[in-house]
């Protein structure tokens, strides 16, 4: 990805670690991208989820909450809660049962 002054910055993708856990929830981390980057990043990763998944969303952006609750609102994803663990964010989502699966 190409940024201001046509300086490429070396492993900056629009891509997401997205990773199932046990209890059947996903965290989708995209610590260290900054909007819109991070923004496309979980809208890719909720679109490949199925409807009634639980995610939590980890990002290092501090103004990370009112985007995705607005975002949340926008796509009909249910925005759960935000909290804080020192400079990492942790955003609760839940795709809703019944939500429109798009093909992969």
């Amino acid at each position: 990805m190409w940024w201001r002054f046509g300086r490429r910055v070396p492993g900056k993708t629009i891509s997401a670690d997205i990773r199932e856990h046990e209890d059947g929830t996903v965290s989708i981390d995209v610590r260290g991208q900054t909007c819109p980057g991070y923004l496309l990043s979980i809208n890719q990763a909720m679109d490949r989820l199925a409807p009634g998944t639980n995610a939590v969303l980890l990002t290092t952006y501090a103004p990370c909450g009112d985007d995705v609750n607005a975002w949340c609102k926008e796509k009909g994803y249910v925005f759960s809660g935000l909290s804080r663990d020192e400079d990492i964010w942790k955003i609760a989502v839940t795709k809703p049962e019944g939500y429109p699966q798009r093909d992969p």
